[in-house]
């Protein structure tokens, strides 16, 4: 059994930003399209993922979330701007992860209980006051910790499996690992869309059958769109903005055309379920 759930953003906006467009703004063209091949993937796979759910992008495109929760899937929260976390004060992401909530609850009316830090930025220089600041806001359970090579300063689980973390006060918070396979000292990540275009599906499978129990999936809307992966900037982007965009571009189209047919096989052999569910089993929450 393995933990689904997708990075809810737009793909648009982040890559905008950081390339320094003027326009990183605005909502992309391409968020309702891959949410509707995302749905109906995960209908075909009669599988349920958790929605950690970017407040920045919920508010551009605020028609998209009631579809995902029709659909039966968890909302979770993955802060609001997709700023590190390791970049901000306690009181700058308690900050955040409130704009966020508010506005899930305003389109969803649901209040989230689930947290990933964008790009796993919960860092081991930061997580002391980070875990504590999420069980102070309420938070249950968090998704962040991922024991990558690929990230620095990295908060390594001390588990493999699901776990209590002994910081966050007396609220119990619970960490929930991505998914790495472990070879002697060696880590292979094996949980994310982003690295499985560079793995084989056997070995992929491989190492999701050896990640320890109820291991963390991840994907992002963008890694399931039907069409091909386009920055669209400004008529004012400079010739190293367009190149940087495109090297973006070139990057997400090789996870986007691998995810779909590596989730169908992970399906085949694992049952998949949303976060949500597996924290209320572990907790005894009803």
């Amino acid at each position: 059994m393995l933990l689904l759930s997708v990075d809810y953003e737009d793909w648009h906006q982040l890559v905008r930003r950081r390339v320094g467009a003027s326009n990183w703004r605005e909502a992309g063209p391409a968020l309702a399209r891959q949410t509707d091949a995302m749905l109906a993937l995960l209908d075909e796979l009669h599988a349920r993922a958790t929605f950690f759910v970017l407040g920045m992008a919920a508010r551009a495109h605020p028609e998209l979330l009631g579809r995902i929760v029709t659909a039966g899937h968890e909302i979770a929260c993955h802060g609001d701007a997709h700023l590190p976390v390791h970049t901000q004060t306690p009181q700058e992401f308690a900050a955040d992860l409130r704009a966020a909530r508010a506005t899930i609850e305003q389109l969803t009316g649901r209040t989230p209980v689930g947290y990933r830090a964008p790009a796993f930025s919960i860092t081991a220089s930061s997580e002391d006051w980070a875990y504590r600041v999420l069980a102070q806001e309420g938070f249950a359970y968090d998704a962040s910790r991922h024991d990558s090579p690929a990230l620095r300063d990295r908060a390594v689980p001390a588990t493999a499996a699901p776990h209590r973390l002994e910081r966050g006060g007396d609220v119990g918070l619970w960490e929930f690992p991505v998914a790495v396979w472990r070879v002697g000292q060696a880590r292979l990540p094996v949980g994310g869309a982003s690295y499985w275009q560079g793995l084989p599906t056997p070995v992929i499978l491989r190492g999701l059958s050896e990640a320890g129990p109820l291991a963390g999936l991840y994907l992002h809307p963008n890694e399931l769109d039907p069409e091909p992966l386009r920055a669209l900037l400004p008529s004012n982007a400079t010739p190293a903005q367009r190149a940087h965009a495109r090297l973006r571009e070139a990057q997400r189209n090789g996870a986007r055309r691998r995810a779909p047919g590596v989730l169908r096989a992970i399906a085949q052999r694992f049952e998949l379920i949303p976060y949500g569910e597996a924290h209320a089993r572990l907790d005894g929450s009803p």
